[in-house]
């Protein structure tokens, strides 16, 4: 299998992995009134970082800024974030989690962690697939170049 061919296998897993995840917390993000793209954005919403502003969610989850205001107004709605201005800049607003919000967060991070195909591996395979997927993250390489 050329260079190409094995990378377009690698990202066919990747989806499937994702799509596999997704099905196994359906039950979950249901019990949270969640859709697949109100738990991204959920998830997203780190409670140990700064609260994001709804540009920077509409960077982070790739969709227009008014994707984000409809998902930031149903993720009210359910009680998971307040919307508030930023201390820097008034006229940006910026998301927070309740504490509605980051229990929702906990139970689906808890249900993503434990219910994902990754837990077929054992420890030493997810810890290699983790250096392996944050060295393509992170490497400057150009792409193609596969060292040789």
């Amino acid at each position: 299998m050329d260079g190409e061919a094995l990378t377009y296998q690698l990202l066919r897993l990747v989806h499937a992995m994702d799509g596999a995840t997704n099905t196994a917390i359906r039950d979950v993000m249901a019990e949270l009134g969640l859709t697949h793209p109100l738990a991204d954005a959920l998830w997203q919403l780190d409670p140990e970082a700064a609260a994001p502003s709804m540009r920077q969610m509409a960077a982070r989850l790739h969709c227009d800024p008014s994707t984000v205001t409809f998902l930031a107004d149903r993720l009210e709605q359910l009680s998971y974030v307040s919307r508030a201005p930023a201390l820097n800049d008034r006229r940006t607003k910026v998301l927070h989690l309740t504490e509605q919000g980051r229990t929702a967060r906990r139970r689906l991070v808890h249900a993503a962690s434990t219910r994902t195909p990754i837990t077929h591996l054992t420890l030493a395979e997810q810890r290699q697939l983790h250096r392996l997927m944050t060295k393509a993250m992170t490497d400057e390489k150009a792409p193609g170049d596969d060292g040789s």
